[in-house]
């Protein structure tokens, strides 16, 4: 409960907040699904919802199970601040994941094939349960839409 001048006695509330020190605090699938259901409860039954927001947006990442895996082809090796041409990984290690990992190019560096990057989709990694892309957007505006409502609804 909370004690204001309005409510002496205190009300509850529902309370809502982002763990920083999990994955930064970021919004997944998962997330704004809680939030949205969280902010609903609170909205039906016409309670104060506090969100302490202390995080970095959606969750927008790498599999990170790919990282130590992706290599650069620097447009000029010497001298990376160039910028580089494209991200690969080495035959090998490409040939070792799993079909709707990534999806990739043949093509050849230094004489070696290596496939070139066209996507990370990262279906079947653990780092990527609950996404690491677009879908993690979706939830904005489903929260928007539920904080809207109650903005309505309640005050």
């Amino acid at each position: 409960t909370l004690a204001t001048p309005e409510y002496p006695g205190g009300r509850d509330i529902v309370l809502i907040a982002n763990d920083v020190t999990y994955q930064a605090g970021s919004f997944g699938v998962a997330e704004d699904a809680l939030f949205q259901r969280a902010s609903e409860y609170a909205r039906v039954r016409g309670l104060p919802r506090i969100h302490v927001a202390c995080n970095s947006g959606a969750r927008v990442g790498l599999a990170e199970e790919l990282k130590p895996s992706v290599r650069a082809k620097w447009t000029d090796a010497t001298d990376p601040s160039k910028g580089f041409d494209f991200l690969y990984l080495d035959e090998e290690e490409y040939k070792q994941l799993a079909p709707g990992t990534v999806a990739a190019t043949e093509t050849t560096v230094d004489g070696k094939t290596v496939y070139a990057l066209d996507a990370i989709i990262g279906e079947g990694l653990k780092s990527t349960a609950g996404g690491i892309g677009v879908e993690n957007l979706q939830g904005s505006g489903l929260i928007a839409g539920e904080t809207s409502r109650a903005y309505n609804e309640v005050f």
